[in-house]
């Protein structure tokens, strides 16, 4: 019935990321995706760049599409819906990563009882290294999750929640990349404040990062057990762990994570009674 697997509507940061990464990883071949975005320029450009189909509007996309990836802002996710809303059939599924854009007002916009999917991701995913959280309507079936979930595990690792959490991701990885970006340049400023060039400064400290976050994952261990590691007594370690718990870091990053959650549920409530 549908000749496409996937359309993706929004060829932005994110959905430019998922199309390349779904692409160079062989999840999807580039003849099962059709895309298409508003800007003619912008899709003009990644049709070319992938050589993927481009479908003549919005609902031309659905009408093609097995799986339907909403790829735009919030804040023009209505317009869209409004579009596809009336042909979207229940033999399709609606993938959204539009932020904080609840299932139950997608669901306003579909006539149909149709598998509906919520996704939040974040910017990693333009290097294939996402933290990615689905959650999911009461009509979706384990192969559409199973898809979607071959899909986000393209760009990253992938787990399920119920939707009632996905503010907390938001404030969590959804914002998190600023987060630590933050912390990259204080530990590198650190470095250039005790004589090493920027340039190293900045290229150790990431590195950094990035090795202990693999060395957690990959271990599996507590981040307080590999603290503990590090720390050896009456080090240089233990004494700059001081200064940080003086400096109550932790109690910061506690609260970034708890204001930027309470942020996201005020923006779902705010669009949610329109």
């Amino acid at each position: 019935m549908y000749n496409k697997e996937l359309g993706i509507i929004g060829i932005g940061k994110i959905g430019s990321a998922l199309l390349k990464r779904l692409i160079s990883t062989n999840t999807l071949n580039k003849n099962e995706i059709i895309i298409f975005d508003i800007d003619e320029d912008k899709r003009n450009i990644r049709s070319k760049e992938f050589n993927v189909e481009i479908a003549e509007s919005n609902a031309d996309l659905v009408r093609s599409s097995k799986y339907i990836l909403i790829a735009v802002i919030p804040q023009v996710i209505d317009s869209v819906l409004c579009e596809i809303g009336s042909i979207i059939t229940e033999q399709q599924t609606i993938i959204s990563i539009a932020a904080g854009i609840s299932l139950t007002h997608i669901t306003k916009f579909i006539n149909n009882p149709i598998g509906l999917i919520r996704i939040m991701t974040n910017s990693p995913a333009l290097i294939g290294a996402a933290a990615t959280a689905i959650a999911y309507n009461e009509n979706i079936k384990d192969y559409q999750i199973d898809f979607v979930k071959k899909l986000f595990n393209a760009v990253g690792i992938v787990v399920e929640l119920d939707e009632t959490h996905l503010d907390a991701v938001t404030g969590l990885s959804g914002s998190g990349p600023a987060y630590i970006f933050i912390i990259i340049e204080a530990l590198a400023d650190g470095g250039v404040k005790m004589g090493l060039p920027r340039a190293v400064s900045l290229k150790l400290a990431a590195q950094t990062v990035l090795g202990s976050a693999k060395l957690l994952l990959e271990t599996g261990k507590h981040p307080g057990e590999l603290k503990d590691m590090v720390a050896t007594p009456g080090g240089t370690t233990i004494t700059a762990i001081h200064e940080i718990e003086s400096a109550k870091l932790r109690a910061t990053m506690i609260r970034a994570v708890e204001s930027a959650t309470i942020k996201s549920k005020s923006l779902n409530s705010a669009k949610n009674k329109n």
